[in-house]
């Protein structure tokens, strides 16, 4: 699966960013200014043109994860997971009791405002891996079957190791290579925020891939008009 990455609050973007052949879109809540109004309208402008839609929370957090769902979006990334307890609260907050959780139940826009039945399908819950005692704990993160993908922070996953923006360091792919073996690596995932073309093939195999953002791509493009 390969993902837009969106930090610009817009409906319009969200709109722009489904017009291709990728999946779906990130909605990252962690770097950006998304209010509950405008991240609920851009699940559903994502959902409508037949995408997947993903918002990733800087934190477990009951009602922005309730919130997320019932708008209909279609998995939940978790910045900065570090343990078992971490993925015990996300599979409390995230699914129903039937699926293993405590979600509530209500008439909402992911049940059609239960024109569907109540029970709808479980969210795809992703693990962000971005620090160096995520790392060390990623076998226990991982032994509860609570998440489908596990997914490598880059940027901050460096800077915990002491090598800022260096994904090329030993310690670096030490770290990428410990949780392949402990995940497997059709469930693994990576957000590659920049310089695409030139990371991409480092992540063959990958379950998910999300490629650059919509921030950076716009740099990216007004820099090649500079340099033509």
């Amino acid at each position: 699966m390969r993902l837009c990455w969106q930090q610009i609050p817009s409906t319009v973007i969200s709109d722009i960013l489904c017009q291709n052949k990728l999946d779906g879109v990130v909605l990252d809540t962690e770097h950006s200014a998304f209010n509950p109004e405008i991240l609920y309208a851009c699940i559903q402008i994502i959902t409508l043109n037949n995408k997947k839609a993903f918002v990733r929370l800087t934190e477990v957090d009951k009602t922005l994860i309730r919130m997320c769902l019932d708008a209909g979006c279609s998995g939940l990334i978790f910045s900065t997971v570090e343990s078992l307890v971490d993925a015990q609260k996300v599979l409390e907050f995230s699914k129903y009791p039937s699926q293993g959780g405590n979600r509530g139940l209500g008439l909402v826009r992911q049940n059609s405002w239960g024109k569907n039945g109540l029970i709808t399908e479980e969210p795809v819950l992703i693990a962000q891996i971005e620090t160096v005692t995520g790392i060390e704990n990623i076998k226990s993160i991982w032994s509860e079957g609570v998440f489908d993908f596990c997914m490598i922070g880059p940027y901050d996953l460096s800077a915990s190791l002491g090598a800022p923006g260096n994904f090329s360091s030993n310690s670096f792919l030490h770290a990428i290579d410990k949780v392949k073996s402990a995940v497997g690596l059709k469930s693994m995932a990576v957000h590659i925020p920049s310089d695409v073309k030139s990371q991409l093939k480092k992540y063959d195999g990958f379950g998910i891939v999300a490629l650059g953002m919509d921030t950076t791509f716009i740099l990216e493009k007004y820099e090649e008009v500079e340099d033509a």
